[in-house]
This record gives structure tokens, C-alpha cells and sequence, in this order.
């Protein structure tokens, strides 16, 4: 049996693409006779720099000088290149500091049931539980704390009243509006695209509030799954979002400021 291979349409496109970037989406008349009067121009610059030189030189030298002429250009042209190239090439900054008190946080909770003696952070002694830096966290920002957002998997969603509970033990004279993101949603922690969505839900309810308060916005990452650290960081490249760490020994909260600068950058 024969295959009769088709040919490739991509390399037409691109042609396609290419042309018209040059000469728009139709060629005219007028359109010719600019295009031939630049190629024109184009071929006529060489050719008389060749006869200029030809005049100064004399011919014998002529292709010597053309030779290093050229290379001598393609040298500078090299390093110039190189050197915008480097200067100009796209990097991320990070700029890291004590958190300072927001007025919004947002966090990932993950599924704890060895709560339930926890009333004080002297009880995080004797009981182990990944809940811990979140309260840290919450602790951190208070009182200026008043909005804390809790992004719950498909497993963790079902603690969110427990989680509740323990948090107003741990903070009895606290007034924070606790709202759960993602109840209504089957969201895992080791899906990017979930991930992504629901941080964005987020920051869009903030923004329906207030535009001005999502810089009164920070993202907790410690909690979760490495996975959840990650998105969380990288969708901090957007201006004006930062997010936190809490240390694992010290429980000091730590903000970070991921700034990406562009090929556009001074």
C-alpha cells in the first residue's frame, strides 16, 4: 500500500503571515511600485558604495576592502547586539521583608481532624497539626486583619466549620469575616489549572469591593502542598500582589515581591 504524504500548509502560512506583514493584507497598484521602488533603492546602495570605493582604492584593493569592511560591521553589529541582549533580557527580582499587616489574607487549608483540644498556641506543643501556620499567619496580620479568605480542596472543604471553631479559640476577641472559596467546587491542590482559577475568583471578589484593596491583599503559601506554594508565588508577578511565608522554625512571616522585568525595561 502507498502513502501519499500531503504537503505541509504551515510553511504557507508563515510565508503568508510574513508578506503580509509587509505589504498589508492586498497588493495594489501602489503597492507595487513602492515595492520595487525600495528594491531598487535597496540593491542601488551597495553598488554605488562598491564604485565609490572602486574610485577612492583603485580595483585591485577593492575586494580586500569590501572584506574587511564587512567584517569590521559584523563584529560591531555582533557585540552592540550582545550587549542590549544582555541588558535587556527578561529577569524576576525578588524583593523580601517582615510582612507587613493587611487587611485581606488568603490561605490554603488542608484537611485536619486533631483540633479539638487546641485552645491556645501553647497547645501546638503537644498537638501536631498542619493548622498551625495558618493561625501564625492570622496572628500575624491581627488586628488589622478583616477579611480572610480560605481556599479549600475537595478534601479539606468539609473542615471548614472546624476550622472555624478553631480559630475563634485561638482568637476569641477577634472580629474577621471568614469566607470559604471553593466549597462549591471540587478543587485539588496538585491541579495548576484549579489552582490558578480559584486564586484569580479571589482577587476578582476583592476587586468587585474595592479596587484598592488588592494591595490591602496578601497570599499565605505555607500551608498546602508544594504544588499550591508554587501557582501561589506565580501569580504574584501580577504589579501590586505580594505573598507570605511563615518560617517552620522561627514562625517569623516573611513577605515576598516577585517583580519581573521585561524586555522593555530600563
Amino acid at each position: 500500500m502507498k502513502v501519499r504524504l500531503k504537503k505541509n500548509s504551515f510553511s504557507g502560512r508563515n510565508l503568508k503571515l510574513a508578506l503580509t506583514s509587509i505589504i498589508g493584507n492586498f497588493l495594489n497598484l501602489q503597492t507595487f511600485f513602492i515595492l520595487i521602488a525600495f528594491a531598487v533603492a535597496v540593491s542601488w546602495i551597495p553598488d554605488g558604495l562598491g564604485s565609490l570605493l572602486n574610485m577612492w582604492f583603485g580595483s585591485e584593493n577593492l575586494p580586500y576592502l569590501q572584506i574587511g569592511i564587512g567584517l569590521f560591521i559584523l563584529a560591531v553589529l555582533f557585540f552592540v547586539g550582545s550587549y542590549f541582549l544582555k541588558k535587556n533580557y527578561p529577569k524576576i527580582e525578588i524583593y523580601s521583608e517582615e510582612a507587613p499587616k493587611k487587611e485581606n489574607l488568603i490561605i490554603f487549608l488542608s484537611p485536619s481532624n486533631e483540633v479539638s483540644n487546641v485552645r491556645s498556641f501553647e497547645d501546638f506543643k503537644k498537638v501536631k497539626t498542619p493548622w498551625q501556620m495558618p493561625a501564625v499567619a492570622v496572628k500575624h496580620h491581627l488586628p488589622k486583619l478583616k477579611n480572610l479568605y480560605v481556599i479549600l480542596s475537595n478534601k479539606s472543604k468539609n473542615n471548614f466549620e472546624d476550622f472555624k471553631e478553631f480559630l475563634n479559640r485561638l482568637f476569641p476577641n477577634s472580629d474577621i469575616n471568614i469566607y470559604p472559596i471553593g466549597y462549591d467546587k471540587d478543587i485539588t491542590f496538585e491541579n495548576m489549572e484549579d489552582l490558578k482559577d480559584i486564586i484569580e475568583e479571589v482577587y476578582e471578589t476583592i476587586r468587585k469591593k474595592d479596587k484598592r484593596k488588592e494591595r490591602e491583599t496578601i497570599i499565605d503559601i505555607t500551608g498546602g502542598q508544594k504544588l499550591v506554594s508554587i501557582v501561589g508565588a506565580v501569580q504574584t508577578l501580577i504589579e501590586g500582589r505580594t505573598f507570605q511565608y511563615v518560617s517552620t522554625t522561627d514562625y517569623s512571616v516573611k513577605s515576598f515581591d516577585l517583580r519581573y522585568h521585561g524586555e522593555h525595561n530600563d
